[in-house]
């Protein structure tokens, strides 16, 4: 059980040291208008702020998060935050440092509001920013790439509720693989892996935090393991390629979890390692990418696009940004 979550809360996220020197979030302020923080505030554009994911970190050497994202779209005339919450902890409490970054952000550039692009539980912080922190006036656009919306078998088996399955047979895998920074008894990861289960997001959070009409949301979803998902890909705005993509082989000890959890017995729903495609979607649904989970952020250190697959993480992003202004953000 130890290996088998820490693991999991590694996946989730980046591979490595989690960010450091994030300090607690001050009393939130919610009583801004769309006016900003005073007076005239400045329309569309929007600033950006992205939003990492679980296990999520600032930088290993010149390694960060969103690999080279941020440095691209800002060589591109945006303006880009990337915000650094908690690692390990539920979208409640990583939601209330997000909401440090918007503030802050709307402070000092003077916009009306900020464009969230969030990758995987960076998506629910959102969303508890958007909804249950009462942001919804602050933010244009919310982009979730790969959020599990409907939560995550694999973090379902990380808890230990996943019936008749077991990761013992591959304790060896995972042992090899831990290299989380925190306990696998941490209560923080143990409240991050609760905000993912599948139960915990469709019981609790979605109904707690349904959309806000002022809000324009779009979502991406990644499959991998060389499906296509022309089913489950279907109704979006930018198609569905045929190009495949491989599962990065450090995702592969999740796929058993899909297999068992799949709506045909035996044959998992088109995945990227750690999210379904359905439980992807959400909002205007912008389409499918060849790319695993740890590809949508260019990792583990993407410089060029992937040669099967044709997946360019830093394309992707700059889609996302046309899209935003395309609809007036």
């Amino acid at each position: 059980m130890k290996f088998r979550t820490a693991l999991i809360a590694t996946l989730f996220g980046m591979l490595g040291t989690a960010a450091a020197g994030c300090g607690g979030p001050e009393e939130l302020d919610t009583t801004q208008s769309e006016q900003g923080l005073g007076g005239t505030c400045r329309g569309a554009p929007y600033p950006i702020i992205l939003a990492h994911g679980m296990a999520g970190f600032d930088r290993i050497g010149p390694i960060n998060y969103f690999f080279n994202v941020a440095a691209d779209l800002r060589a591109r005339g945006e303006m880009v935050v990337e915000a650094h919450v908690p690692p390990f902890e539920s979208s409640a409490v990583r939601a209330s440092y997000l909401a440090r970054y918007v503030d802050d952000t709307l402070r000092q550039s003077g916009a009306c509001k900020v464009n969230l692009i969030a990758h995987s539980q960076g998506g629910l912080d959102s969303r508890y920013l958007i909804t249950s922190l009462g942001y919804g006036s602050r933010i244009g656009g919310l982009v979730t790439v790969s959020t599990p919306h409907r939560g995550s078998p694999v973090a379902d088996a990380a808890l230990g509720i996943l019936p008749g399955f077991t990761f013992s047979a591959i304790n060896s895998i995972l042992r090899s693989l831990w290299s989380v920074t925190v306990p696998p008894e941490d209560p923080s990861l143990h409240a991050s892996l609760v905000q993912l289960s599948r139960t915990n997001m469709s019981q609790r959070f979605n109904p707690q935090n349904p959309d806000d009409p002022r809000v324009k949301y779009y979502s991406i979803a990644g499959r991998s393991v060389a499906r296509i998902g022309s089913t489950e890909c279907a109704g979006s705005v930018w198609g569905n390629s045929l190009r495949i993509d491989l599962l990065d082989p450090l995702l592969a000890v999740t796929e058993p979890v899909f297999a068992v959890t799949g709506a045909i017995p035996l044959i998992a729903d088109p995945n990227d390692g750690l999210v379904t495609v359905e439980s992807a979607r959400w909002g205007k649904f912008l389409g499918c990418v060849p790319a695993d989970h740890l590809d949508e952020v260019g990792q583990l250190a993407h410089l060029t696009p992937n040669l099967l697959s044709g997946f360019d993480h830093k394309d992707l992003y700059r889609r996302i940004l046309a899209e935003l202004h395309r609809d007036g953000l």
